[in-house]
């Protein structure tokens, strides 16, 4: 167990990976008070929009916001009313739109608000704590706050502030935000009309909207990932299924769903009404996971006479009668069912119990109590009064209408009744997640894999069959059971870890997860195709990524547009070829952009301009993906497409104000002039942290490093701050920072003057994997650093 620091470790490093990119929309769902919006409208405009309220035309409005971190205001948004049968209702929903007329515009890196009337809801709390528990264990899910919203002066009432389901939010929480994302309406069911995809775009929610809705890539519209989907979920057979489904589906994630689904009494739903989900497919892994999406119809809430304190876990009970091959399919499998029982127990005990998380209830409650008082709209539906808003938190007995519990007594009453119906079938065990770190390993890297398993007997051993290319033997190599205490998260209760040696260079070979419970079962995962691993060579060249500007409105490209480029540099004396090499912005996809200029060499000393712009037939060099000003991952890969050449993550851009090497080659960023194609030139403007915003960052650069490297961080609010190097097995070996920081970017070197060591007698830092872990105001992060030597 001396082992368990460099897990927790690695498990950090894996949650932190998980995320796209780090941005600022958090100040706008944070929920430490009530947010006030103000729309400014021409009068004549909002009746027209209150007179046709099934009209999506959006219309111009001023928009402001304020709340703890933000008071500013927006011109020229876009307003209008958004939801279903909600139009019809006293109490509107609003959408904002802060790029319908004015192109790519954000605001805190979102592009629409979504402000929901919750008129069903006689408390206006239901949806935004069930948010909450999604992100407790984990899922992804939109964030939620509450907001008081005006129009032209007037407070029409206490809204539910949901984050929206589009672009942004899958460059927030996917790695490759580049798929399809579907928004799934009722009468979404995923049963199989046949084998042309566009069979599906006929299925319709109303007469102008697709049930299956494409949100995203919706010049190609092409459905035919999604009809391979429902193609195998209704026509493969119960014993090939398995095999089939996982490699298409994110199964973990939908059995996830359904759990906190059957938990939350949510019937407005897949598996209940076929209605409100999103489908994302990630081509990185060709998978589709699901995305759970309106939640006011919860926690007793009912209008088809069921109680759905009591629904059947395994049976649950249809709003609307049919099929629903995503889960009948998935449940009718002995395994899949088990793991479904084991989510729901899990989240049962560790999420779910009253006593966990209703302090925050009523912190919520308390905190919104004011702005449901003034909310005179929120009566006229059903007639709703200050004591049912109270009422319905109630513990104990509360009926009004659809609303058949109070918010706490519904809880309590599902978690006594779960507990009777689960039941487990004692299937074959499994190993429902594995990862593994780094992905694209250097010659001496380590490779350390995680596998979340379970099998309810007992799992008696895990471990690592591999193989390596050109022999014949399989190597065993041990697991050990490392879960993460008290986390809300079962894939990391239920977490292994081990370790695969150094691959050599240009090595590679295949593992497989093999797991054996206490009933002497056996299953090894994946269960066809094992998991292929390969090492780089040394880098073959010194190229590197000089300089970029990621909000740009002031250097035109040969076409006479305005987008993101990236500089590359050659600091070296020989001319180096670019051609077939390639640039990325996705660390889970190192070939996603190719230099195919015939010839194309980069001379000593010179510079090379890259326009990222997804406009790759104009003039120029051009690439299929754009920059984040938000921050995000960008490499220059080798043409082997496995060694990278140069790479970086950085944070918040500022418009027109370039991030680049200084001088043109060093291992020192700095915020800079933007020189296309130029010697870099230090910013002069302003200082340094006057144009960073500040958040919660931890970079290092560069990475792989020999000899030091310079590690910058960033904190959004002054308080003690540890900064910390840990090696493979967990023993913190240096101390770069132990004293209180103020607020705002700070920078360290590694190894360098800085530098407390934890053993006198470490002479100096071998080559190897390192994990610098940055703690501070209760947040932490972690980074994986190579030193070569």
């Amino acid at each position: 167990m001396k082992n368990i620091l460099a897990l927790s470790l690695f498990f950090l490093l894996y949650s932190f990976t998980g995320n796209a990119q780090t941005d600022a929309s958090w100040k706008i769902y944070d929920d430490s008070q009530l947010v006030r919006v103000d729309i400014t409208i021409d009068s004549t405009t909002l009746k027209w929009i209150y007179a046709n309220p099934h009209s999506d035309s959006e219309h111009y409005a001023q928009f402001h916001f304020k709340n703890a971190w933000i008071d500013e205001t927006v011109d020229s948004i876009g307003f209008r009313l958004r939801g279903n049968t909600s139009r019809d209702s006293q109490k509107k929903s609003f959408k904002v739109s802060f790029n319908s007329f004015i192109k790519g515009r954000q605001f805190y890196g979102i592009e629409k608000l979504n402000l929901n009337g919750e008129h069903n809801d006689p408390s206006i709390i239901r949806s935004k704590l069930c948010f909450d528990l999604f992100h407790d264990a984990g899922i992804t899910a939109s964030h939620a706050n509450h907001a008081k919203v005006y129009i032209n002066g007037k407070y029409y009432g206490l809204y539910v502030n949901v984050e929206h389901i589009d672009e942004e939010f899958l460059k927030k929480n996917f790695l490759d935000d580049s798929g399809n994302l579907w928004k799934c309406l009722y009468p979404a069911d995923l049963t199989y009309l046949g084998s042309d995809p566009n069979l599906y775009k006929a299925v319709m929610n109303n007469p102008t909207t697709r049930a299956y809705e494409l949100s995203t890539n919706k010049t190609k519209d092409d459905y035919t990932k999604l009809s391979n989907l429902i193609s195998i979920l209704s026509n493969t057979s119960s014993a090939a299924f398995p095999d089939s489904i996982e490699k298409y589906l994110d199964v973990r994630r939908v059995l996830q769903y359904f759990a906190m689904n059957t938990l939350l009494g949510s019937w407005d739903d897949y598996r209940s009404l076929m209605n409100n989900y999103y489908l994302y497919h990630n081509p990185s892994t060709n998978k589709f996971t699901l995305i759970p999406y309106d939640y006011d119809n919860t926690f007793g809430i009912d209008w088809f006479d069921i109680n759905w304190s009591v629904a059947d876990p395994y049976n649950y009970p249809k709003a609307v009668q049919g099929e629903r091959p995503m889960a009948e399919k998935l449940l009718a499998n002995d395994q899949y069912r088990d793991l479904y029982t084991h989510f729901v127990e899990f989240y049962k005990n560790n999420i779910y119990q009253l006593s966990l998380w209703e302090h925050r209830i009523d912190t919520i409650k308390s905190s919104i109590v004011d702005g449901v008082t003034e909310d005179t709209y929120r009566t006229l539906d059903y007639g709703f009064t200050m004591n049912d808003f109270n009422n319905s938190f109630s513990m104990t007995s509360y009926s009004n209408k659809h609303v058949k519990f109070g918010l706490k007594q519904f809880v309590n009453l599902r978690n006594e009744s779960i507990a009777g119906q689960l039941n487990f079938k004692n299937a074959l065990p499994m190993a429902y997640t594995i990862d593994y770190s780094p992905r694209n390993p250097l010659p001496n890297d380590s490779i350390l894999v995680m596998a979340s398993c379970f099998g309810k007997a007992g799992l008696k051993e895990v471990n690592i069959c591999f193989t390596q290319d050109g022999t014949a033997v399989a190597e065993t190599l041990a697991m050990f059971f490392s879960p993460i205490e008290n986390s809300k998260r079962v894939e990391e209760a239920d977490r292994w870890i081990g370790t695969i040696p150094a691959l050599g260079a240009g090595k590679s070979g295949a593992f497989t997860i093999m797991i054996k419970d206490s009933s002497e079962q056996v299953t090894s995962y994946p269960r066809v195709v094992p998991i292929h691993l390969s090492s780089s060579s040394l880098p073959t060249s010194s190229i590197v990524i000089n300089e970029f500007l990621a909000d740009n409105t002031i250097f035109p490209d040969p076409s006479g547009e305005f987008d993101d480029w990236i500089e590359l540099f050659n600091p070296t004396t020989v001319p180096i070829r670019l051609t077939n090499k390639y640039l990325t912005d996705k660390s889970t996809n190192l070939l996603k952009w190719k230099f195919t200029q015939s010839n194309l060499e980069l001379s000593p000393g010179t510079f090379l301009l890259v326009w990222c712009d997804e406009d790759t037939g104009q003039a120029g060099i051009h690439t299929n993906f754009k920059l984040s000003a938000g921050g995000e991952f960008l490499a220059l890969t080798d043409s082997d497409g496995v060694t990278v050449l140069d790479s970086l993550s950085f944070g918040q851009q500022t418009a027109n104000i370039a991030y680049g090497r200084m001088p043109d080659g060093s291992e020192n960023w700095k915020f800079i002039t933007p020189t296309p194609g130029e010697k870099n030139v230090i910013y002069e403007g302003v200082t340094h942290n006057e144009k960073i915003p500040i958040g919660y960052a931890l970079d290092v650069y560069p990475n792989p490093f020999n000899p030091s490297t310079t590690i910058r961080f960033t904190i959004q609010s002054s308080g003690l701050t540890t900064l910390k190097i840990f090696d493979m097995l967990g023993k913190e070996i240096a101390i770069l920072v132990n004293e209180y920081c103020q607020a705002g970017s700070h920078s360290v070197r590694f190894p360098g003057s800085n530098v407390t060591k934890k053993n006198s007698t470490l002479s100096g830092f071998s080559s190897g994997v390192y994990f610098v872990q940055l703690q501070s105001n209760g947040k932490q992060a972690l980074k994986k650093i190579v030193l070569l030597k």
